[in-house]
């Protein structure tokens, strides 16, 4: 499967965290840096859990702000659970170029709900994980 969602911890000051993300599809790759908080990133991850084990869709994760005078943003929508466990999330990977913000890239990574549970799993881990740790959808 080349569809991917790869978060890497580049940094961290107390309860600020600074991500690498970088989604893969068969149609496109993108790129981004974004900053978040402990607290919403444990949030994020709660709610990825929940989305796969209640089978929700429509579950909006957001990391960063997509609206303000902020710095870069990546948010994922789980947008369709199948019945044979079929995921397909829709990726918004803000890009860089411009002090408008209004450059984005959007695009659907897919998944396999077991993996999706894992990577809510994992990513919680980099709270505490060192500098360099990777989290990974699909592998």
């Amino acid at each position: 499967m080349s569809d991917n969602i790869l978060i890497e911890k580049i940094w961290q000051d107390n309860d600020l965290l600074e991500l690498s993300i970088k989604c893969d599809s068969k149609f496109a790759v993108a790129i981004q840096t974004c900053y978040i908080q402990v607290s919403d990133l444990h949030d994020i991850c709660n709610s990825i859990v929940n989305c796969t084990k209640y089978l929700q869709k429509n579950c909006y994760l957001e990391f960063g702000k997509k609206n303000g005078n902020f710095t870069p943003s990546f948010s994922m929508e789980i947008v369709e659970i199948t019945s044979s466990g079929h995921v397909i999330i829709e990726v918004d990977v803000e890009i860089e170029d411009n002090d408008i913000r209004k450059h984005r890239s959007c695009f659907y990574v897919e998944s396999e709900l077991g993996l999706l549970e894992k990577f809510g799993i994992a990513l919680k881990k980099l709270i505490k994980g060192d500098i360099g740790d990777c989290v990974s959808l699909n592998n």
